[in-house]
């Protein structure tokens, strides 16, 4: 956790609508943190080089066909950092097994599906900056830790 005195979290978010923006913000009340905002995994390479990232949190809208090949994009381009994902799905109540599904094959550490709750929010993103760091995700498939009780994917 960031106290006071202790380093800053640094969060990007890439495609994030207002509400999404306005549930992290929420996320965040007496936290050191910093939130870099792009609206394109390019655009975030670019402008926001944050050396230090803490958490990448990706709004994928599946109208706007964002499939597996952009979350696996995201994924490789920040293999070392927590990675959130939050799914706006055509048709959540069928769909949101098999995004889930998806999710996970590609190392995604965090997933929610829209409309998300501010309670889900709140205790996802400080989960995720709670979480150790990982040295090197490239050596092994799946998250460091296990799918517990947390709320890494859920509706």
């Amino acid at each position: 956790m960031f106290a006071s005195g202790q380093a800053m979290g640094c969060i990007l978010l890439i495609n994030a609508d207002p509400t999404l923006k306005r549930l992290v913000k929420l996320s965040l009340p007496g936290l050191a943190h910093v939130i870099h905002d792009s609206a394109t995994l390019e655009e975030a390479h670019t402008e926001h080089a944050c050396p230090a990232l803490d958490l990448v949190i990706v709004r994928v809208v599946a109208r706007d066909d964002q499939g597996p090949e952009r979350l696996e994009e995201t994924r490789n381009a920040f293999p070392n950092v927590r990675l959130l994902v939050a799914a706006s799905l055509y048709q959540p109540e069928l769909e949101a097994d098999k995004f889930r599904w998806l999710a996970r094959s590609l190392s995604v550490d965090y997933c929610l599906i829209e409309p998300i709750s501010p309670g889900h929010m709140v205790r996802t993103v400080q989960s995720a900056l709670a979480t150790p760091k990982r040295t090197d995700r490239r050596s092994g498939p799946g998250p460091a830790t296990p799918y517990g009780t947390s709320p890494r994917f859920s509706l």
